[in-house]
């Protein structure tokens, strides 16, 4: 395997599959097809209750079939997404759009680490995993600011354009990716092609079982996914309801991806701090919690300046967190079952979504946006602290 092609493909599939200008605008998007706030969450509650049903299945496929079979199938599920998110008339095409998209996030989430690792450990280079992932997240957030950038592109475009372009990208990530090697590191990998449908039922349960075994035996794995799920959750309700909150607080609504471009930059230099960190897994966690929930609570505010600032905390955080788990949790797994354990990691912070997705988008109809910040800030600030002072 040629490891720098290797790495370079996942850099611009990376790059492809970040580069969604309809992030920064789809609350906007749905708030003038007629949803109300509530609805919004609903609809991201949508998403995360599929996602919490397929994200390990998922994991699954990737560690039993291929982790570049699986990443094919997530761009088709989001080129699909895209369409369905670009019909018009019945609302229901908008949770099918959800659905599509969950399925693509889960297909592609704990898949990408696991081939990156992997490719790394056939080829000997493994110690080097940390910094690789660091680039490409770096990469990932950097796209995504880019898209911001273009928001008043996609403004005027409208959701239908808008969405059609995505698809567009997922299609070229396909593509990206069956320039791919697919790694195998492990005698189950290289017999990856002689499954048939007789033999795999027998496969999944081995697999299912060497699952449930580890995660009895590795408590403190789990753990470790579980922190990393409860810092990502309020950083994405943020980025969600900011879009609201900002023309709330008088930004013209077709530039609302300019003030949000510095977020996942921060998310960028987070990423970046993390790989370069030699603090304890431990401390690194609780700082960030401590940390996400006084910018969450900053990103209540009234005043641009300091809602910005705080976003932007909360984003540094997140992308700290992620480097730091990851690497932390890759050197605990198997290679057999890579993807489907990282896939945990998923599937806890969908469990946390699906109840604070619709509970945020109801207390945002009832009080105000900046209510939803506190309250997530709030709560986040508190379980770090307390976790903090036991241990």
């Amino acid at each position: 395997m040629n490891i720098k092609k290797q790495t370079r493909l996942l850099y611009v599939y990376e790059a492809l599959i970040s580069f969604r200008m309809v992030d920064a605008v789809w609350v906007i998007f749905l708030l003038g097809r007629g949803c109300s706030l509530a609805e919004v969450g609903i609809a991201e509650g949508v998403f995360h209750v599929t996602s919490m049903i397929f994200e390990i299945p998922s994991g699954m496929a990737a560690d039993l079939f291929g982790r570049r079979r699986t990443l094919i199938f997530s761009g088709l599920m989001g080129m699909c997404s895209g369409v369905f998110m670009a019909m018009r008339g019945w609302s229901g095409w908008i949770y099918a759009g959800m659905i599509f998209s969950a399925l693509s996030f889960n297909l592609a989430s704990g898949t990408e680490e696991a081939i990156t690792y992997d490719s790394m450990l056939e080829t000997g280079c493994a110690e080097e995993y940390k910094k690789v992932r660091s680039g490409i997240g770096i990469t990932g957030r950097v796209f995504q600011a880019l898209a911001c950038t273009l928001s008043p592109v996609a403004i005027a475009l409208g959701y239908r354009y808008t969405y059609l372009i995505s698809a567009g990208l997922n299609l070229a990530a396909v593509f990206c990716v069956m320039g791919l090697k697919e790694p195998a590191v492990t005698q189950e990998q290289q017999r990856r092609s002689r499954y048939s449908l007789r033999n795999i039922g027998v496969r999944l349960k081995r697999h299912i079982c060497d699952t449930v075994v580890f995660i009895r035996e590795h408590p403190r794995t789990m753990g470790k996914l579980f922190a990393d799920a409860a810092v990502a959750c309020p950083c994405y309700l943020v980025m969600m309801y900011l879009q609201e909150h900002l023309v709330n607080c008088g930004w013209p609504r077709e530039w609302i991806g300019l003030p949000m471009l510095l977020i996942p930059l921060s998310g960028a230099a987070g990423t970046w701090m993390a790989a370069r960190s030699k603090m304890r897994f431990f401390k690194i966690v609780l700082r960030c919690g401590i940390l996400g929930g006084l910018g969450t609570c900053l990103t209540g505010s009234g005043w641009l300046p300091v809602i910005i600032f705080g976003a932007c905390i909360v984003q540094a955080c997140e992308g700290f967190s992620e480097v730091a788990v990851s690497e932390s949790v890759n050197r605990d797994f198997t290679s057999d079952q890579r993807a489907t354990l990282i896939s945990i990691d998923s599937m806890l912070y969908s469990v946390l979504m699906v109840a604070a997705s619709p509970l945020t988008g109801f207390l945002g109809s009832c009080y105000s946006v900046s209510m939803i910040f506190y309250v997530l800030g709030g709560t986040l600030l508190v379980a770090s602290t307390v976790c903090f002072l036991v241990f």
